[in-house]
């Protein structure tokens, strides 16, 4: 998989930057592959770290801050990358991307600019699922039917926001959480608040896929359990699925999450009342 950087902001705006080394560098010195005089942009500002298929980024403590979606990075501390994550550094400003298949120079130019595109979509995950499931089924002719239906298949992959996959099956809202390791505060900063920008509907029922989590903290603990809290007054509950049973021990010391219903799979989740 080939990881991009693509200009965000700019007279560069839409320009592709493939990262083909282990260890990309960003600042002013001229020992950095991305180089840029600026008067908030330090000599070696922040660099990008390509480790077992996986993109971290680090602050390296120049005196000008980095910023991961808004948020301003610690320095020294890593932040795992996610597909649609903005970079900014001084003046610069960068979206995350990840591709598998190449593309022609030309092709690989408009599919950039595409994700620029779909990032000005301020809809939440919920908004395009709910779109989905209740479009209209009076159509106008072939083509809006297709749509219609192309929708709806979608809907039922999924939609990804930042660290999340998030899908509708019937009654059951399943969030697949797409981060490995749940340990830096920042990165659970960002990703409960994208939880609780796109869980913010009434009566739902949120199942939890923490398939993809090989290490968890206690503080991701404390922040699961205050999502079922935040969750309650919208009438909606939570359970989780295929959790690592080193995990399960850690949900049970929290009052929040002591009773928390906890399956071995989707499928069993979806058959059981909670």
């Amino acid at each position: 998989m080939k990881f991009y950087l693509i200009v965000a902001k700019g007279k560069k705006q839409g320009l592709p930057i493939p990262i083909e080394v282990d260890l990309f560098l960003m600042g002013s010195d001229k020992m950095c592959q991305l180089r840029a005089e600026h008067e908030r942009i330090g000599e070696q500002h922040c660099a990008l770290v390509n480790r077992g298929k996986k993109v971290f980024i680090s602050d390296l403590d120049s005196g000008h801050p980095t910023l991961v979606n808004g948020e301003i990075m610690e320095p020294g501390v890593e932040w795992a990358l996610h597909s649609g994550d903005l970079i900014e550094a001084g003046p610069l400003k960068f979206m995350v991307q990840y591709r598998e298949k190449a593309l022609s120079q030309r092709d690989l130019e408009e599919w950039a600019l595409s994700c620029l595109d779909q990032a000005q979509d301020r809809k939440t995950a919920m908004d395009k699922l709910e779109h989905a499931e209740f479009h209209s089924t009076e159509f106008l002719n072939a083509s809006s039917a297709a749509s219609a239906i192309l929708e709806r298949l979608s809907a039922q992959k999924g939609v990804v926001k930042g660290r999340l996959r998030i899908s509708r099956d019937e009654h059951v809202t399943l969030v697949r959480l797409n981060s490995i390791y749940l340990v830096e505060d920042a990165e659970l900063a960002l990703l409960s608040r994208e939880l609780h920008d796109n869980l913010n509907r009434p009566n739902l029922k949120v199942l939890l896929d923490l398939k993809n989590i090989k290490r968890m903290s206690s503080t991701a603990v404390e922040m699961f359990a205050n999502l079922r809290i935040w969750l309650r007054p919208f009438g909606s509950s939570l359970a989780m699925c295929r959790v690592r049973s080193e995990f399960v021990g850690m949900f049970a010391t929290y009052p929040a999450t002591h009773d928390l219903p906890i399956f071995d799979s989707k499928d069993k989740a979806r058959a059981s009342k909670w």
